[in-house]
Order: structure tokens, then C-alpha cells, then sequence
């Protein structure tokens, strides 16, 4: 069955993967540093992508006692480079639906 995503959009919430706990590791030193949070869990739970050049991703990220939406660069393998921190949303809950910011 061919999955249908949204030209430019991102897709349906799904379960997190090995591969965006991967990304979310990658990205967890820089968000540390810029919100200070306290991170000693960092459990990537939910996330939505959207295939740019590379992959955008939303994700909801529990660090225990709170819950942060993250968006996360991931340039294409080819290009050898890193997952990239580009934003994140505080004063979330276990809920809130992953909206692009």
C-alpha cells in the first residue's frame, strides 16, 4: 500500500523511531545549552516528518518531568552532516498535537 504525504507538508503522527531518538541524542547537547532545561531523560515519544532536502521533524520529546516539541533537521546521508536543533516549544503536555512552528 503506498503511503500518501502531503507535497510540502508534514504527515501523520506516528510512534517515535530509533532513528529520531538518534536525531533527538544528536540535537540534546544544543538544546540543553539553549533552554537550560534539566535533561537527564530524553525520550523522543511522537514525531511527524516532512521530506525537504533532507527531513524536517516535529517531535515530542519527554524529559521527565516535562515535555518539549522539538524541530529537527536531518540533511539527506550524502551530505555527511548532523541533525540540526532549528527550534523548540516548552509548556507542553503529553497531548498537544505536533503543529509545525
Amino acid at each position: 500500500m503506498a503511503q500518501h504525504i502531503m507535497a510540502g507538508g508534514f504527515g501523520e503522527q506516528k510512534p517515535a523511531t530509533a532513528e529520531v531518538q538518534d536525531a533527538c541524542d544528536k540535537v540534546k547537547p544544543q538544546f540543553v545549552k539553549e533552554t537550560g532545561a534539566n535533561a537527564a531523560k530524553f525520550k523522543a515519544l511522537f514525531y511527524k516528518s516532512q521530506v525537504v532536502a533532507g527531513i524536517n521533524y516535529l517531535v515530542k520529546v519527554d524529559t521527565g518531568c516535562h515535555f518539549y516539541h522539538l524541530k529537527i533537521y536531518v540533511p539527506l546521508p550524502h551530505t555527511g552532516g548532523a541533525p540540526q536543533l532549528k527550534g523548540w516549544q516548552g509548556g507542553k503536555t503529553r497531548t498537544d498535537a505536533l503543529t509545525s512552528f
